[in-house]
Order: structure tokens, then C-alpha cells, then sequence
């Protein structure tokens, strides 16, 4: 699944994550074990496919100092880091992920905080997301993008939504889905 070299960038890359997620007024996710489910009516855990893996998926935020950044944007002066993920990369996260090469037209590599609201790049922003559960929030990223870019939402809260909407998809029965191995 992850090499030792790659699962120890993203542990080391955890540390720093954390502080950033602090000066946002924000809190990173438990970097061990699946995100517990919090909608109404849930029993289990939710493990990938279904979210993304805390050990690798945390979320990160653009800076002036990112490659890809771009401009601050929106009332709150947001930095926006361009589209940048290349075709290695997204290799490089299907195979941290372990979706193998027959399945990954059933997925997306998805920006866990997306780059219209302040996401980078980076591989801890990255994840395979099964395009039957991002099809459960259809709307919710233009929605939010559009809040914070007229003033309507900040940053903080946009990310605050998007991590409980993408943490806890309304999936109460797993095995309904079919997801490719």
C-alpha cells in the first residue's frame, strides 16, 4: 500500500499540518483509525473508500509560499493556489491509497479542502474519492465557494463544513455500495 519513505513524509508533514489547522481555528483530524460517523442514524465506522484516511489525508492550506499560489482572493483575502496535480501524483496517490490501476476510472482525485476555498496541492490535500460519494454532496463545494467569495461564509467555517460533509457522507449501509477492489 504506502512505502516506508512515503508514509513517513506524510507523518513527518502531520506536525506542521497541525499547526496550521490551529492558526485557522481549526482542529486536524485523530492522525490514527477511521473517522467515526456523526449523522443521525449511524452505527458504524467508515473507513476508505467512504472518507479518506487520517494518516494520509489531512488537509492542508495555501500560502504565498506554495509553487502554485496565485493571488489572495475574496473579501477575507484568501490565498489561492492554481490546479497543479500531475499525472505522477495522482499515481503516486491511488497507489498510497491501494486502488488498483482496473479501478481508479470509478474515482477522483479529489482536493479534501478544495482549492477555491484555500486548499494547495499537496499530496496530505489528496485523495481518492469513489465519485458515488462525492455525487452525495453534489453541490455543497460551489455553494460554499460562493459564501466565501461574497462574503456570506469565512474560510474557517467553509472548511468546517466541508470536513463534516466529507468525514461523515450520509451512508448508514456500506455494503449497498459496489466499490471495485
Amino acid at each position: 500500500m504506502f512505502n516506508r519513505s512515503t508514509r513517513l513524509r506524510f507523518v513527518s508533514s502531520l506536525g506542521l499540518l497541525s499547526f496550521v489547522f490551529l492558526l485557522a481555528g481549526l482542529t486536524t483530524p485523530d492522525p490514527v483509525g477511521p473517522f467515526p460517523l456523526a449523522h443521525a442514524g449511524a452505527s458504524a465506522t467508515l473507513e476508505f473508500p467512504f472518507v479518506p484516511d487520517p494518516s494520509m489525508t489531512v488537509g492542508s492550506l495555501c500560502s504565498p509560499k506554495e509553487a502554485d499560489y496565485s493571488e489572495r482572493r475574496y473579501p477575507e483575502q484568501i490565498a489561492y493556489c492554481k490546479r497543479a496535480v500531475s499525472s505522477q501524483l495522482k499515481r503516486e496517490i491511488y497507489e498510497a491509497y491501494g486502488v488498483p490501476t482496473h479501478c481508479r476510472s470509478e474515482y477522483t482525485v479529489d482536493h479534501f479542502i478544495p482549492l477555491s476555498i484555500g486548499g494547495t496541492n499537496r499530496r496530505e490535500n489528496l485523495w481518492p474519492e469513489h465519485k458515488d460519494i462525492k455525487n452525495l454532496r453534489k453541490n455543497l463545494e460551489l455553494d460554499l465557494f460562493e459564501d466565501v467569495r461574497d462574503g456570506k461564509l469565512t474560510q474557517s467555517e467553509a472548511i468546517r463544513r466541508i470536513r463534516e460533509a466529507k468525514l461523515n457522507p450520509p451512508i448508514s449501509d456500506p455494503s449497498r455500495y459496489v466499490i471495485c477492489h
